[in-house]
Order: structure tokens, then sequence, then C-alpha cells
């Protein structure tokens, strides 16, 4: 070992609680690095083995979705360890500036200062990084452990509504993820050592012997004070500190800052997840959906140049109706059938036939035309509920029902309109080789009168339900509630089963499929999912936090010890040691107070303009975590008051002669 190298690792011996600090970051840092990427390795296993080494048709997308939040994730982790790391290094090196002063005396080089530095970095990292690697690979493993808890129920959810579905997610040592993870660590940590390193082999001899510490003065700011002593003078002590050292603090409040942020924000992707949630449940009175849906492929008419839609395998309304009287047979069970068909015809309307909304949403979607052409969806219903809904819009058994009403998402605002005008009582309606349909309108439902089955979100404006005879729709939807969901749910699936016989094809090979599942599925495939991110997002926020509290417990401590003399010098001059701790509290107070300001608003801030973008595509209800808000509010200050609390405690041991003296 090297003169430079054996003097770098006593100095880690002999300041170790800054040497265990520095460690943990840098073992902290290592670890999120290597459980990010693991996670990013497994992750891609169980794509590879679900879709095949190209990731199928939709390779890119899918390849993009792992890697984005890996990289932003690791982006993450190297900014908070370089702030972090490098400060660390930045006060061991402050602290020894009187000594690179007295080596550049006898003759060492600038050189030789920065390998003195370096070296520390690089005895850190023999240990530190290994460690931190193999904590990120049991982080890993715990994570996997715990989506498995959860996999297997979504598996079961999913297969109710796929065929041939099995999700595992299976722990994976990678050789590349190793590599990635080591060279990304080492480097990161390297980097951050070298920027004080570089500024410390800067400095003249004489500035090191002169100040004994930080050189840089551009840091402090001179204030202009006075202490009034009818006011509280530890208040007015603290805040001219904090003004004046604000330079030395700048990294703990970042690290602190960047914690809130990432907390809030965190909160805040939670709370906009369950708005999207509650919004795809619809509670539309059942408890279990039966459904044929047929594959289709969007073609260009050669004539027309408008979109149609070619399904291989249609159902008519005659099957659809037998199942719904097989469905009706088990236990007596209500069933409620309904089938759309959302391509065939366009509405071709002039601007007399709309309400004024209508109009007006129009208008601000493509401005106003002499001929206006509107999607049309028709639905058709099982004999027994057709005739209810005639019945209930005054028109006999066979007429067409206008479901006059139009749903959209203004601003994050659902908003229900009428879409015609009463007056219409006819539509041209157009199909995509140029036809046309006249089709009467014999009686229409407002919003207030449309059974709840049918309130599903309507895309197209026009809506009719029509009679069924001699209708093919590519899909089909059977609702029931049954006394006995899963008795019934074999029995749907084999009354399915015998119309449309899979035989363990899914829905490519055979070009259709069919499903029975709970209505709340899709709810609890939601809430599985938002369990797990929440759990995974949380996890990494506070592994961070973490690093971000070792930074500030570091600088904290370092500065009240830097400090030492200036506390000594109030306490000879009549401060009492109540004083001295209640002033250094009102600083942790004051610094944690910067760090929300910067770190709530900001996180804040994200937090709205996610839930406005997410509002852009789902009317959802939305409100700040405010619980989140608070909670991140009182553990910022007690992060901030707990450590000067601790670190001022070794003050009181000191002598306040032999302390100004030295």
């Amino acid at each position: 070992m090297n003169i430079l190298c054996s003097f770098a690792f006593h100095q880690l011996k002999r300041k170790k609680s800054r040497t265990i600090i520095t460690a943990a970051a840098i073992t902290l840092s290592a670890a999120l690095l290597t459980a990010v990427v693991n996670f990013a390795a497994s992750g891609n296993t169980m794509l590879s083995g679900f879709l095949g080494s190209d990731y199928g048709l939709y390779g890119n997308a899918y390849a993009f979705t792992l890697l984005i939040p890996t990289v932003f994730l690791a982006a993450l982790i190297i900014a908070m360890s370089i702030i972090v790391i490098s400060n660390a290094f930045r006060m061991s090196a402050n602290e020894r500036i009187s000594q690179f002063g007295t080596l550049k005396c006898v003759g060492a080089t600038k050189n030789q200062i920065y390998k003195t530095i370096m070296y520390e970095c690089i005895l850190l990292c023999t240990g530190a990084i290994p460690l931190g690697i193999l904590l990120g690979y049991f982080l890993s493993f715990a994570g996997i452990g715990v989506v498995n808890l959860y996999i297997e129920d979504l598996n079961v959810l999913v297969r109710s509504m796929m065929k041939q579905v099995n999700f595992h997610l299976s722990f994976v040592f990678s050789p590349a993820a190793l590599i990635i993870s080591l060279i990304i660590s080492l480097g990161t940590v390297l980097f951050a050592a070298m920027l004080p390193a570089r500024k410390a082999m800067g400095i003249s001899a004489l500035d090191c012997l002169r100040f004994g510490g930080e050189t840089d003065t551009s840091g402090y700011k001179r204030t202009k004070i006075r202490i009034d002593a009818k006011r509280n003078m530890e208040y007015q002590l603290a805040k001219k500190n904090v003004s004046s050292n604000r330079k030395q603090m700048h990294s703990a409040v970042t690290a602190l800052s960047i914690s809130i942020m990432l907390f809030v924000t965190m909160s805040g992707l939670k709370e906009i997840a369950e708005g999207i949630q509650n919004y795809i449940y619809q509670d539309h009175g059942c408890t279990v959906v039966a459904d044929y849906t047929a594959k289709f492929k969007n073609t260009i008419h050669p004539k027309t140049g408008r979109r149609q839609q070619e399904c291989a395998y249609p159902i008519d309304a005659q099957t659809a109706e037998e199942i719904t009287e097989k469905l009706k047979g088990y236990q007596d069970t209500d069933i409620y059938g309904s089938g759309q068909d959302y391509s065939t015809y366009a509405a071709i309307l002039t601007p007399q036939d709309l309400t004024e909304d209508m109009q007006k949403v129009l208008s601000r979607q493509s401005g106003k035309k002499p001929e206006i052409i509107l999607d049309v969806e028709r639905i058709i219903l099982d004999d027994k509920h057709y005739r209810e809904v005639c019945a209930q819009a005054g028109t006999d058994y066979g007429g067409t029902i206008l479901l006059n009403d139009y749903k959209y998402n203004d601003k994050g605002t659902e908003r229900h309109i009428p879409p015609l005008s009463m007056t219409a009582s006819t539509l041209k309606l157009e199909k995509a080789d140029g036809s046309l349909d006249h089709i009467n309108i014999d009686g229409v439902l407002t919003v207030s009168e449309i059974p709840k089955e049918l309130m599903y979100p309507n895309t197209n404006p026009i809506r009719l339900v029509v009679p069924s005879e001699g209708i093919s729709l590519r899909g089909y939807n059977w609702m029931a509630s049954p006394e006995d969901e899963e008795g019934f749910m074999e029995y749907a699936r084999a009354v399915l089963e015998s119309y449309f016989p899979q035989n363990g094809m899914d829905y490519e090979e055979a070009g259709y499929t069919s499903r029975v599942y709970g209505a709340q599925d899709f709810v609890k495939i939601m809430n599985i999912a938002i369990i797990l991110a929440a759990f995974f997002l949380y996890a990494f926020v506070f592994l961070l936090g973490l690093i971000g509290v070792l930074n500030v417990i570091s600088t904290v401590s370092f500065q009240i010890k830097l400090r030492a003399r200036e506390l000594a010098v109030l306490q000879s001059v009549g401060m009492s040691s109540e004083s001295v701790q209640k002033m250094l509290s009102i600083e942790s107070v004051l610094c944690g107070g910067k760090a929300l300001i910067f770190g709530l608003p900001v996180g804040m801030c994200i937090v709205f303009l996610m839930a406005r973008c997410v509002k852009m595509l789902f009317p959802i209800s939305f409100h700040m975590p405010w619980a989140a808000i608070a909670i991140t509010l009182i553990l910022s200050l007690l992060v901030m008051w707990g450590t000067v609390r601790i670190s001022a405690r070794a003050l009181k041991k000191q002598n306040i002669i032999e302390t100004i003296r030295i």
C-alpha cells in the first residue's frame, strides 16, 4: 500500500461516523440500481416467455414500457447519489484543508492531493459496492416474492377473460445486469468524488493554512442584523446563521427537497390510479358477465375511402336469443342480453338536427360545418328487455328507440347532453359503401330514462336500440346476478362452449373468444396492479429518501462540529446551553422549511399536471393527497430537528475554554 493510499485509509478509520454514513449511502445507491436493473431483467424474461423473444407484434411498445421506467428510476438514483456522495467527500475535504496545506508546504503536488481523496473513494467502493449489489439482489428477490403473492390471483382473474394466460415473475440472475449495476455504481461514486477532489487540488497552500476550512467564501452571505433584546434572541441568531451558511446546507436541503417531491408525487400517482379505477368500474346491477367477441379487422372501402369493419364470425340475433334462453334456465336467473354494432353506419345531419349543447361540443372539436357526420351505435336487446324499452319509450314492439344521451369528458368533468333535438324524427344513415338508409325514430329515452345496463361509456354520439331481426354483430353480452355465482359461471361457460368451441385455441387462432367472469374482475385486476405499483414506488421512494436523510445527518453533524468554537464563544458570553440548543433547533426548522418550500410546491405542481393530463382522457374525481403532504411536512421537520438535537449533545461534553483555544 503506497503512502497516499495509507493516508486515505487512516482518514477513513479516524472519521468513523462519516465513513459509515458515506459507505451506507454508496451501498444504498448500488442496491437500488441493482434492484431496478434486475427487476427489468426479470420482467424481460417474463415478457419474452409470454410474448416471444421479440415481444411479438407490439415489440417496440413493450420494450419501451419496460425500458423507460428503468432509465427514469436509474437517473433519479444517480442524481441523488451524486448529490449525497459528492457532499460527503466535499465535507471530508473541507475538514482536512489545513492538512492539505501542510502537505503542499512539504512538497505534495496537486495530483497527490487529488489521489488522496480518490483513494478514499476507491477504498469505500471496494466494500460498499459489492455489499450494495448483494443487497440489491436481495431486494429484487424479496420484491419478486411480494409480486408472486398477488400474481396468481391476477392470473385467475385474467384467465377468466383471456385464454392461456399464465404470468409468473421469476428471480433472474443476469450477468449483464450485474455488470451494468457495477459499472454505473462505480462510475457514479467516482464522478461524485471527483468534483470535491478537483476543487481541493486547486486551492493554494497559503489559503489552506489561512482558512483551515471552507476556502470558497462565495457561499457566505454577509448579513446585517441587529440583535433586539426585546425579541427572541435565539430566533434572530438562528435566522442569521441559516442565511450565512446557506451554501454549506445547500446539499442537505436539496436532497431533502427531492425526497419530499418524490413522496408527494408518488402519493398523487396513487390517487390518480384510484380515480381511474373508480371510473372504470360501472355498476350495471349485475355480478356476472358472459360475452362473445369475434375477431375483426378494419379496412378501407375501395370506392368511398371510408373505414369499414370486417368480422370473420359475427353472432346473429337468433343465436344470441337462444343462448339467453338457455342461461335463464339456471335457477330461473334473469339475463340481460345486449349486443352493439359501432361501425356499420354513420348519420348524416345538419346543424338544425342537433341541440345547441351538441353544436357547441362539435364546434370546439372540428368547427362549424354545413353537414355533420356522426358515428352511430346500433344496439339489440334480448326479447324481454327490448319489450320493456319499447314500453318505456311509449312505442310499439318493433320500433327504433333513440337513446338521446351523449356522455363526454369536459376537461375532467363528465357531462351528459342530448345530442339530437326532439324535432328529429328520421335519420339518414350511410354505410361504408356509400349506400343510404332512412330510419324512423319511433321513441326517445333521455338520460334519466335509459336503463343503467346501457349507460356504459358511450363513445358514439348517436345510439339506437333497434329490432334484432336479421342483424348480426361482432359481439354480445349476457349480464346476470345469480344466487350461486360459481355454479352459474361454470354453467355459462359450458353453454358458450357448446355454441363457440375453441378447443384450447386462443383469440387469434380461433377467430373469436367467449368469456365468463365476475363483473368486478376488471376492478380487482386494477386494484392488484395499484397495490403492487404502490408497494414498489413507496419502497423505492423510501430507500431513495433514506439516502437523502443520510446526507442530512452527515451535513448537519459536520456543520455543528465545525461550529463548535462559535457555539463555545456564545456560551462564554452568557448564552446558556438550553439557549444554544434552542437556537440550533430553530435553525433545523428553518432549513427543513426551506426544503419544504421547494419540495412541496414542485411535488404538488407535478401531481396537478399529471392529474390534468389524465383528466383529458378520463373524467376522474381527484384531490390532492393532503394526508401524504401533512405526513411529509411533519417527517421533514422531525428529520432536521432530530439530527440537530442528536449532533448537539456531543457539545455538552466539550470544555468551553479548550474548544475556544482550539
